[in-house]
Parts: C-alpha cells; structure tokens; sequence
C-alpha cells in the first residue's frame, strides 16, 4: 500500500505544483480562477482530484508526531504529505471550486475521526464528528451563497435529471446519452409552462447531471444505481471489519469521493474516474490484515489487474492512446480550419474522423456544420441528430432549422427553431432565427411579436452577440415603421 500511496502523493504533488505556478499567475496577473486547472484544462476535476488525495496524506501528518520513531520510507511519507497538506491549503481555495472543499473537509474529518478513535478517545472523536459536520454544512452553505445563480443551476439540473429518471425508469436513457436526454426533458419542462422566470434565467445546456447517484441511475438506470452502491457499500463494509493500519488513510479518501459524486462528476473525466477506481478497488481487494500471505498476494494481483484493465478501458473510451488519440490530434489540427471558415476544405478530413469520433458531440457539431456550409443538408441533419443523442446544446437545433430551411422545409425549421428556444429559455439567437424564418415567409404579425421577446428579453450575461442580435431586431422594426 505504500507504494500506492507514494504514486498518488507524487501525482497530487506534480499537479499542486503546476496549479500553485497557475495561483501566481491568479495572484499576481488578475487572472479567472479558470486558470487554475493544472494539466486538466478544467478547475473543477483537477480541484477533485487534489481534494480526494488529500485524506490520504492527512493520515500520514497525523504521525507526525511519531516521526522520530519510524524508518526512513515512513518519514519520507510524512514530509511529502506535510507539503502536500499545505499546498492543498493554498491551491485549493483559489480554484473556487467548492466540491472540492465539502469534500476534502469531509474526507479529513472521516480520517481525523478514526484516528482519534482507534487512540482510545472516543468521547473526543464524536465531539471531531459534530465538528466536522457542523464545518461542512457551513461550506455548503457558504458556497451557494458565493455562486447563487450556479448552485440554482445545479438544482434545477437535479430537479430536471428526477424527472427524466421517472420518466425512463426502470431502465435508464442508455449509457452516454444523459446530456441528449436532459435536453428533451428541460425543453419540455419550459415548453409545458412548468419552469419559472428564474429557473428559465439560469437554465443551461449540461453535459453532466453533478451528481454521480442520479446520472448512474438517468443513464442505466436502477440497475446501474444498485450496482454502484453494492460497491461503495461493500468498501465501506470491509473496510469497517479491516484490522490494516492504513484503513484509515483509505476511508478518508472513500469519504472524500463519495461526497465528491453528490456535487460532481468525478467518474466522467479519465484521470478522476481512475483514481476513484483505485480508491475503490484498495477498500475491495486489500486484506483485512490477518490473512495468509498467499491470500494478501492473490488481493494485490487483483488490484493490479483491475487498475490495468480500467486503464486500458478509460484510454480506449476517451481517446487517451491508439487511434482515438491520433484522430483527436487530427481534429485538433482541423480547428484553425474551421475557426477560419474553411468548410470546403476540411469537410472530407472531418468525414475520415468520423468512425473513431462518432461519440464526441463536439466533433458531431463540427462536422454538421461543415456539411450546411457546404450544401449537405440532408447529411448534415443526419450527423446533428447523432449530436443531439448526446448534447443538450440548442445550437444543434439551431443549424438543423437552417438547413430545413434551405431544404424548402419551412415547417420543419420552425418547430426546430422553436424547440432550441424552450431548451435555454434565455437565449435569444434561436428567436431570432425563428423571427427571420417569419419575415422570409411574410407573417408579419408573428415576426413582430418576437421582435419584441427578443428586445424585451433579461441577458443572463452581456455580450457582443446578444448586442449584435438586439440591434438587427431594432432595426427591422424601425425599418417597418418608416415604411421601407
């Protein structure tokens, strides 16, 4: 277990310090705590992974005391987990993600628990227990009100992700296609009257459910539920009967992440869902502590061999090796194309990718929209609608409608056009196609009346694109009025 213990402090120890280069720069240069993200390219999984880390070297600053006492292997753990505990204390808060605090005061809190506990204070470690409850509460608390409109989202996410759980129970909507679901599900919610202004304010275009329970069970339903907590239950389960003095270091970490999966998604990203897959797999198939030696050899190899085949799957499904990672740095090369508006030139290579990207909405997207630039647009809509399956953006909808549009399918592009508007409610680009679609065909009446939603819409956030679209709309109405 040392070993184990010794790879993952030096992997928390790498991205802690590329993160603290990353705090200076936040510190010294006013930069978005976006910026503090490590080799992860996003906060709130690099956050996760430092915080479900972290219980583990807390177990360890907890000997400090005997550190006089150990050999050298014991007391190299020690100091590395001493920095690494203060690091955490520095990168931590300036990432802003607050998943990572309720977790990590939840992992630490677990460890500092049994450790007390197991010194024979028991009294001491349940007044520790209350504490570590009572600081929880308090950073859940104090993290809705540090990011109101994102917490509301995340409810309104929760709330959308139960009904779409009720409404495919108890099978599920199918492995990797919660985000092309929950976009059905909110535009129907907000199409049926059901949403609030306010929820229709922060409505967004997830890809996640942040919360592992209800995506588990959205996407493979009560089956996948059962199975995920058959295996968290039985780690807890056995690391209760364990008489191993690392028992600790490891329940802490198995605390921190299954508080992780309530506000998360530590099981969508690679590098999070393999350590949580190692988290897991030293509760299951570590011994007790008082077996046979050919017994403690038959757990290793288990765990072993478990990390390689979860290893080899996570590289495969995201592209990590092989030919995914070569077709991902061929899209990749495709970017500045498209970003140029070179669709003619590139649609062929996008066409190439297709069979090793086919999953990735993003791809999807792209590749759609080089077909309607193009004049594909009966294949066009058939790659969208595959995008669709796995996003909720509305912007797929919103190229579909143009395309049925220039198929002559005015019908068609309408309902599309309106289907993006109920999906984010406040976004104002899918009114203005509709309200285009409107003119075009004459309808005055109509076109006018989204004339003025559009004008009289709330901007969640100010931009040069909402701008741009309010002031067409200004001056179509202003160009009716002088009769031109």
């Amino acid at each position: 277990m040392r070993l184990i213990y010794l790879l993952l402090l030096l992997a928390g120890i790498v991205e802690l310090g590329i993160g603290l280069g990353q705090c200076v720069n936040v510190l010294v240069e006013d930069w978005s705590y976006q910026t503090v993200t490590g080799t992860f390219g996003n906060p709130g999984p690099y956050s996760v992974f430092v915080a479900v880390i972290l219980p583990v070297e807390w177990a360890y600053v907890l000997r400090l005391r005997t550190f006089g006492r150990v050999g050298f292997g014991e007391k190299a753990l020690i100091a590395l987990s001493v920095a690494y505990a203060l690091l955490s204390l520095v990168v931590l808060p300036l990432s802003m993600s607050r998943t990572s605090w309720i977790a990590a005061v939840a992992g630490c809190g677990a460890v500092t628990y049994l450790y007390v506990r197991r010194a024979g204070r028991a009294r001491l470690a349940n007044r520790l227990m209350g504490v570590t409850f009572c600081l929880a509460v308090c950073c859940v608390v104090w993290s809705y009100g540090l990011k109101k409109d994102s917490a509301d989202g995340r409810l309104l996410i929760w709330k959308i992700s139960i009904s779409m759980i009720r409404e495919r129970f108890p099978e599920g909507v199918g492995e990797g296609r919660f985000a092309g679901a929950y976009g059905e599900a909110q535009e129907a919610y907000f199409r049926e009257g059901k949403g609030t202004e306010r929820e229709g304010y922060i409505a967004g275009a997830p890809s996640f459910a942040y919360n592992e329970y209800l995506q588990v069970m959205a996407e493979s339903g009560l089956c996948g539920l059962l199975t995920l907590l058959l295996v968290v239950g039985y780690s807890l389960y056995n690391l209760k009967r364990s008489e191993r003095p690392d028992k600790i270091a490891v329940s802490g970490a198995l605390a921190a992440l299954m508080v992780a999966a309530f506000f998360s998604y530590p099981l969508r990203n690679p590098y999070t869902f393999l350590l949580s897959v190692c988290v897991l797999l030293s509760a299951v198939c570590f011994p007790r502590g008082t077996e046979r030696k050919s017994t403690r050899t038959a757990c290793y190899v288990a765990f072993v061999l478990g990390m390689c085949v979860f290893t080899v799957r996570t590289g495969v499904r995201y592209g990590l090796w092989g030919d995914g990672r070569t077709a991902r740095r061929q899209w990749e090369s495709l970017k500045p194309y498209f970003s140029e508006g070179r669709f003619g030139d590139i649609v062929g290579n996008y066409a190439v990718l297709y069979p090793y990207l086919k999953r990735d909405a993003a791809y999807l997207f792209e590749y759609g929209q080089c077909l309607s630039q193009t004049g594909a647009y009966e294949e066009s809509n058939r790659v969208l609608r595959e995008g669709l399956e796995r996003s909720s953006d509305p912007m797929f909808l919103n190229i579909m409608g143009k395309n049925f549009h220039c198929l002559g399918k005015d019908a068609l592009a309408e309902e599309a056009f309106r289907k993006a508007a109920y999906r984010i409610p406040h976004k104002v680009y899918p009114l203005y196609l509709l309200m285009e679609l409107y003119r075009t065909r004459g309808c005055e009446e109509e076109w006018r009346a989204i004339a003025r939603r559009i004008l009289d819409r709330k901007e969640k956030v100010a931009s040069p694109e909402t701008e741009y679209i309010k002031t067409k709309v200004r001056e179509a109405l202003s160009s009716v009025r002088c009769g031109v």
